[in-house]
């Protein structure tokens, strides 16, 4: 996992760091990471560096100084440097050493790469009119964002007006909330070590990766039967929504689980019968109240792991329980993403004591404590009717498989959801185009084959 920090962390840190080395010492990492990656997007975006146009749109303030060493060094490896200018002064060093290899203050021209340096993370409010200007008028094949986009706010991923769009952002020392949040903005995101982590703090954030994913599959052994690997009950669909039930079955089947319990039919291996179980998955396309009822009943008082989605949200109690609404359903919980998706999750789940993953292009989960678990591998293939039920299955056979034989506790029950949708976008990310949840659904057995390889 990597960890995310909001703004007054990173800078407590930042300080506690610079009291240890010579002054500029850590702007000098921070550009020279800085330029070792942009170099890097350069090659692998033009197939050179040499005699390429960079243009570097510097704030006063440190963030403008990072962009302007690296300018330096990238003027001295061929590439011709301009300065543009979103204040009266700049960072007074960073421009000495970027003019002394030649770079100049221009008008905004054509160039091939941009350098997004306006504002780093202490910059608070929408892109500001002069560097709007600046970036209506500048052509660049290649933006490259510093720390963050200009008009992205760091610690929320709130976007209040004007913003500078990346195709990349390479960002130092420690990921940051507004960072992860808009991949919509930020485009791809390179992380610079900058020596960040002696002096930050643990953090209760953090995005899932493959290899966190890896540690949900262990392999079976010789002496595992179908139950020691987990069984899992569903009740979803409808006659009204048949569909959802097959799908949640479908997603449950390749999640690596001992049994799957399910009305639905067409499955061979699903087992239709009541009997021992580990986790349960309740909701999705379930319209018949009487049955709903009764299975979330059930459900929560098994004290196992349950998965409420859809229709059973609205029934929800404090428990070990993942509830997975997307927004629209996190409205009539009485919720809102607003401004600051992480807190509004956080506090869904301080509130009714359960486990609540909010599905959305970036996923977020949060526990009742207040740990939160992102993922951000996702795919638009995902924009599809019956995406959810398959996740909600997936997740129901994973929660199973981990947590047989033992006592289900909420962070790691967090922790596996993001993982979860980790895997499902995967196998979005499989699911050629155009795909339908059918799709999807084909592709689960293949992702989780990746996730376990990681």
């Amino acid at each position: 996992m990597k960890p995310v920090h909001d703004v007054p962390t990173i800078r407590a840190a930042e300080e506690a760091l610079m009291a240890q080395m010579p002054e500029g010492a850590l702007m000098q990492r921070a550009a020279t990471g800085l330029a070792t990656r942009t170099a890097l997007l350069m090659r692998q975006t033009f197939g050179r560096i040499t005699g390429l146009r960079l243009a570097v749109v510097a704030g006063s303030g440190n963030n403008g100084g990072d962009a302007l060493f690296a300018a330096s060094q990238l003027a001295r490896r061929g590439v011709s440097v301009d300065i543009l200018p979103t204040s009266d002064t700049l960072h007074e060093q960073g421009l000495r050493a970027a003019v002394g290899q030649g770079a100049r203050i221009r008008e905004p021209r054509r160039c091939d790469v941009v350098l997004d340096a306006v504002v780093g993370i202490g910059g608070t409010g929408p892109l500001r009119p002069a560097a709007a200007a600046i970036r209506d008028v500048v052509d660049a094949e290649l933006t490259i964002a510093v720390d963050l986009p200009s008009g992205l706010q760091p610690d929320s991923g709130d976007v209040p007006g004007e913003v500078w769009r990346a195709d990349h952002t390479v960002t130092f020392g420690t990921l940051k909330p507004g960072v992860v949040l808009r991949p919509d903005i930020c485009g791809q995101v390179h992380l610079v070590d900058i020596g960040l982590d002696a002096t930050l703090p643990p953090s209760a954030v953090h995005v899932v990766e493959r290899s966190d994913a890896a540690g949900y599959f262990p392999r079976p052994g010789f002496e595992d039967n179908k139950y020691t690997r987990g069984v899992v009950s569903i009740a979803a669909g409808s006659q009204k929504y048949p569909g959802a039930g097959q799908l949640c079955t479908a997603g449950a089947r390749h999640a690596d689980v001992g049994m799957v319990r399910s009305p639905v039919g067409g499955f061979p291996d699903v087992v239709a019968a009541d009997g021992r179980t580990d986790a349960y998955v309740v909701g999705p396309g379930l319209a018949d109240e009487s049955r709903l009822d009764e299975a979330v009943s059930v459900a929560l008082a098994s004290g196992r792991p349950a998965v409420l989605d859809a229709e059973a949200l609205v029934k929800v109690a404090p428990g070990a329980v993942v509830i997975t609404p997307h927004e629209g359903e996190f409205a009539r919980l009485g919720y809102t993403p607003g401004a600051d998706r992480i807190a509004a999750v956080r506090q869904a789940a301080a509130d009714r004591q359960v486990v609540v993953l909010l599905k959305g292009a970036v996923t977020v989960v949060a526990a009742p404590g207040g740990e939160v678990f992102i993922n951000t591998h996702s795919s638009p293939n995902l924009a599809a009717a019956g995406s959810g039920d398959i996740l909600s299955g997936l997740m129901g056979g994973m929660l199973a498989r981990h947590f047989v034989g033992r006592t289900p506790e909420v962070v790691d029950m967090a922790r596996l959801a993001a993982c979860a949708a980790l895997v499902h976008g995967q196998a979005g990310e499989l699911a050629s185009f155009p795909a339908t949840s059918l799709d999807i659904a084909d592709q689960v057995a293949a992702a989780v084959a990746w996730a376990a390889s990681g």
